[in-house]
């Protein structure tokens, strides 16, 4: 497998699918469900159950196939955005783009092309300039300046960089050896020790005082308020469905009012 081609050009297919937008931020943090909400239906909902963070599937919808991704808001917020950015990846197509750059006629199995899409969606989270810059920077905000580093003091570095970037340890852990700030030997010490270093990670966690951990629950599908009154006048559901679902996803009911204001538009302009 041609790996090291298809790494290479995954930063022009982020260029090319971010002039779609005017992100002046590079660094997109939990922008990505808005980006990715204006290419797909995004259904959030919380499973605490479940393992899966999300999944990206098509639905046949008006004899027409339709992209929609879930997200399990049970997860951490950290984990939702990688979640998002992964599953952006497959909505848009990303792993298509990427061999048709490359010019090849390969065909990735399933286990690679995730693999790709996972790369995708770290650079595009965590772009290479800005993440090796902040960490140089956290760093010395730190007081850091010897190659020898307790791993302590480190691991407090990479939950900076969690914070800086809104991901999640293991997506920080790999983007570090990615970018060559660690070799792929002290990226598998990082690995092999989880239970203490996940205990130091949400210790230093709470010292920042972050939102990294904190589980929304979110239940909504966006529009679906607006649908949900569309066909509550227009009778298009029996009542017991339409009730089910208002409950699953905690819509109330607005008290409507027949009061006409004049904003004065032209004041703001």
């Amino acid at each position: 497998m041609e790996w090291d081609r298809m790494i290479s050009v995954i930063p022009e297919v982020i260029q090319d699918l971010k002039s779609e937008y005017t992100l002046i931020n590079p660094m997109i943090r939990d922008d990505i469900f808005g980006i990715l909400e204006k290419h797909c239906t995004v259904v959030y909902y919380p499973l605490f159950n479940e393992k899966n963070c999300g999944f990206h599937t098509k639905r046949f919808i008006k004899d027409k196939r339709e992209d929609f991704v879930y997200i399990n808001t049970a997860k951490p917020i950290a984990e939702q955005v990688f979640t998002a950015a992964h599953e952006l990846g497959h909505v848009w197509g990303v792993a298509d783009k990427i061999l048709s750059k490359i010019d090849t006629n390969i065909r990735l199995e399933c286990d690679d092309e995730e693999k790709l899409i996972n790369r995708f969606a770290a650079e595009l989270l965590m772009p290479e300039k800005e993440f090796r810059n902040l960490f140089f920077l956290n760093m010395k905000e730190l007081s850091i300046v010897d190659n020898k580093i307790k791993i302590e003091d480190f691991i407090r570095v990479i939950v900076m960089q969690m914070n800086d970037f809104m991901v999640p340890y293991e997506s920080v852990r790999r983007r570090m050896v990615e970018t060559s700030i660690i070799t792929e030997e002290v990226g598998k010490l990082l690995d092999k020790n989880v239970e203490f270093i996940q205990a130091l990670v949400s210790a230093f966690s709470k010292d920042l005082n972050t939102i990294l951990d904190n589980v929304t629950e979110k239940k909504t599908i966006p529009g679906l308020r607006a649908l949900v009154d569309q066909i509550e006048q227009g009778k298009l559901l029996d009542e017991y469905t339409l009730c089910k679902v208002k409950k699953d996803f905690d819509i109330d009911s607005i008290l409507g009012t027949d009061t006409i204001i004049d904003i004065k538009i032209g004041a703001f302009l």
